[in-house]
């Protein structure tokens, strides 16, 4: 009873999200954008998923929650301290998924604000980019309470809600397509990745683990390849987070 409970008030938290946004920013492009993104993050979004993307030329943005760094969640290998400085090194985003991986709804202000400085003394020191990092909310579970706290301390926060950003968008609930190996989920990336090469646009595409047989949460490596290089012979510009944040304008 108390998970269904909570999976009813984690569906209101996020519809409140959703039709209560900020502040809105406009993103007024036919040029199309894609970011590829990885959370939590397991080892093989570092020695497949990132392997992937550089031998395409290009990078993507991992959603690092410090807990995992050096670990295994549920039996699956995790990004090490050598992992994270190798995806720094090459020119890949560091962006941040909390330090403990907890849904927000369950941290008060004051233990979210430690949270996450624990989380950047992590990430700083693999790399120190300049400005505010790039959020993505834990398990898709936004909180309203928590927003503003997001707001002033990234640059924008991304959600799982599916869809490309373009027109008015709220920057602190940005929507992303998640890989999955399930067909339906594939299809859907396949689609979506056309619709943005057609029309223009900001796709963000998201996963976890990489892997010919991957985790219900995973994508396999060669349907990750496809679509990178999809978007690449389509022209769309391919780069991190953050480095769209700053090609938008936002």
């Amino acid at each position: 009873m108390a998970q269904k409970i909570g999976t009813f008030a984690d569906r209101i938290n996020n519809r409140l999200v959703r039709y209560f946004p900020g502040p809105a920013a406009r993103i007024e492009t036919s040029e199309p954008i894609v970011s590829f993104t990885f959370d939590d993050v397991p080892a093989t979004a570092w020695t497949k998923g990132a392997r992937i993307l550089e031998n395409e030329g290009v990078c993507g943005t991992f959603y690092i929650a410090g807990v995992f760094i050096d670990t295994h969640d549920e039996q699956q290998e995790m990004i090490s301290t050598q992992g994270c400085s190798e995806l720094a090194a090459a020119g890949h985003e560091l962006a941040c998924h909390t330090y403990s991986h907890r849904k927000l709804s369950s941290f008060s202000r004051r233990g979210l604000e430690e949270d996450l400085d624990r989380n950047e003394s992590v990430l700083g020191s693999f790399n120190q980019n300049g400005h505010k990092r790039n959020f993505s909310v834990p398990f898709g579970m936004a909180s309203p309470l928590m927003q503003p706290l997001l707001r002033r301390r990234f640059r924008t926060a991304r959600g799982i809600t599916a869809g490309i950003n373009r027109g008015s968008i709220d920057p602190y609930n940005l929507a992303a397509v998640e890989l999955r190996p399930d067909q339906n989920y594939l299809n859907a990336a396949d689609r979506w990745l056309e619709d943005v090469l057609q029309n223009g646009g900001w796709l963000i595409i998201f996963t976890h683990d990489v892997s010919p047989a991957p985790s219900f949460y995973g994508c396999p490596g060669d349907r990750l390849q496809g679509l990178v290089r999809r978007a690449v012979s389509g022209g769309a510009k391919v780069m991190p987070v953050d480095a769209a944040v700053s090609a938008l304008g936002l």
